[in-house]
């Protein structure tokens, strides 16, 4: 059985749930659609920025990718 990769789920999550927001609130975008907005895009890049730094300690401490 694989691992989830949990940051990269929250990403995808993330991402639809911009889009699903921009669809619903096209004609009302007033500053609560906007603060949605941004801490939707800062969740992705902390997600992004935890990816990277856990690639980084696998490579640097040589960990091998099982599928426990």
């Amino acid at each position: 059985m694989r691992k989830i990769n949990y940051p990269l789920l929250l990403i995808v999550a993330s991402t639809t749930l911009i889009i699903v927001n921009f669809i619903n609130s096209w004609g009302k975008m007033d500053f609560g659609f906007w603060s949605r907005i941004i801490s939707l895009i800062l969740l992705i890049l902390a997600m992004v920025i935890t990816i990277c730094e856990t690639k980084k300690n696998q490579k640097k401490n040589g960990y091998k990718k099982s599928d426990k």
